[in-house]
């Protein structure tokens, strides 16, 4: 069996329910339409499993012990609305995203196979067996609504991944060329606070203190070529920190960068440079970074996938109709509470249920899941089509690393002005 079928199969669904009668899948809900793509109606029972299933995954996820049980009838951005509203609002727009690429299909050869198909009516029977009928029927989980959305979830696995092949993957060392530099950051932001809780800036004699301490550090450094050795003999609290950077990323401060453009590899900038918050201690590492540069390449194809997909997607649904019967969307409600939970068989499957990451990704986990089309992609495809590959993560993570550590030295070195002071 493939990914996705053992993936659903030994996903069982467990259902806390609360006081409310269940009224998920209440009368006719194959009858009765939500939304309408071109004319192709888009059901309540369709619609209704989308919602619950990726609910599910929130609610048995990180979210819930950050939100709590209730955070879909919770105001979690504070802007008036619920994000259950918002989530439902994703998975309608997930689903008018799968259908135009359902219907685009066959214009990029994209079809499944037999065997995929196959794999597919198995998953969603296992899916019907592994949970309580009284959670199938709130979730409208009958054999022909769950195989459908896995059916959609797939073809837009494949769509995707078909039309990232249109982006072009050619990208020259001059466009991805990025520098490192090594630094050491000394804090004049004030620690303490007055008595109406506003901070306290340093005076001119203190910060000329700050300075000073750059002073000695670049002067150790530059006689032993060690700018970590030097910074840490001065002061233990203080580390040296890499960052890389080119001419359209990178988290260095416009003074370091300016600054930086003037050395070598290997050397030291002349004096301490002066930011607003404080002064750097800067080495210029290399200025070509084979390996970061290589990373950057990832990063920008990944992007220029992304963007393609954007392009595409976004053309088709200005010229299609999508209409929402905004009253029967509005019935769904979230009184009730679903957890995804492995079943006796889950140790043929990853411990850890796929979870929506974003109030517009509500609807694209499962999508990861369906991968039964042979299609090995690793890009999340979001209504937003704003995401990253696993590659173009690792090209950030640097630069996020850096600013964590910068923010790190920057608390640590403010103790010390303070006490200096």
């Amino acid at each position: 069996m493939n990914k996705l079928g053992k993936r659903l199969a030994v996903m069982g669904l467990c259902a806390c329910m609360g006081a409310a009668s269940l009224t998920g899948c209440s009368g006719s809900p194959a009858k009765v339409t939500v939304a309408t793509l071109d004319g192709e109606d888009i059901k309540l029972d369709l619609y209704t499993f989308m919602v619950r299933f990726n609910q599910a995954q929130f609610q048995g996820g990180p979210y819930a012990s950050l939100f709590g049980d209730d955070m879909f009838n919770t105001d979690l951005a504070g802007d008036g609305t619920t994000y259950g509203e918002t989530f439902k609002q994703g998975i309608l727009e997930n689903i008018e995203q799968m259908l135009l690429l359902e219907k685009h299909a066959s214009e990029y050869n994209v079809a499944l196979t037999d065997e995929e198909k196959a794999s597919l009516t198995k998953a969603a029977e296992d899916f019907i067996a592994a949970n309580d009928k009284t959670v199938l029927d709130e979730m409208c989980a009958t054999q022909e609504v769950v195989e459908r959305a896995m059916t959609l979830y797939a073809v837009q696995s494949k769509m995707q991944q078909a039309i990232y092949n249109q982006a072009d993957t050619n990208v020259s060392d001059e466009e991805a060329a990025q520098k490192t530099v090594n630094y050491v950051f000394l804090s004049t932001a004030g620690t303490e606070k007055d008595e109406e809780g506003n901070t306290i800036d340093l005076t001119d004699e203190q910060k000329a203190e700050v300075k000073d301490k750059a002073q000695r550090i670049l002067d150790a450094a530059k006689e032993s070529q060690d700018l970590e050795a030097a910074a840490k003999a001065e002061d233990d609290s203080l580390s040296m920190i890499s960052s890389s950077y080119g001419t359209d990323n990178g988290n260095l401060k416009e003074e370091v960068k300016t600054a930086a453009e003037t050395l070598e590899d290997g050397q030291f900038a002349d004096e301490p440079v002066e930011a607003e918050t404080g002064y750097y201690v800067l080495q210029m590492k290399t200025t070509f970074d084979k390996d970061a540069t290589e990373t950057r390449k990832e990063t920008i194809v990944q992007q220029r996938k992304a963007d393609k997909f954007e392009e595409v997607t976004a053309a088709w649904k200005e010229e299609a109709e999508f209409t929402v019967n905004d009253k029967k969307v509005a019935k769904l409600d979230f009184f009730d509470t679903f957890t995804l939970k492995p079943t006796e068989a889950s140790t043929e499957a990853p411990t850890e249920a796929p979870a929506a990451e974003t109030e517009t990704e509500s609807g694209t986990e499962a999508a990861t899941e369906a991968q039964t089309a042979g299609e090995d992609t690793t890009e999340e495809n979001t209504t937003e089509v704003a995401s990253e590959s696993e590659s173009a993560a690792k090209a950030e993570e640097t630069e996020d690393t850096s600013e964590a550590a910068e923010t790190e030295a920057q608390n640590s070195t403010e103790t010390e002005a303070s006490t200096e002071a």
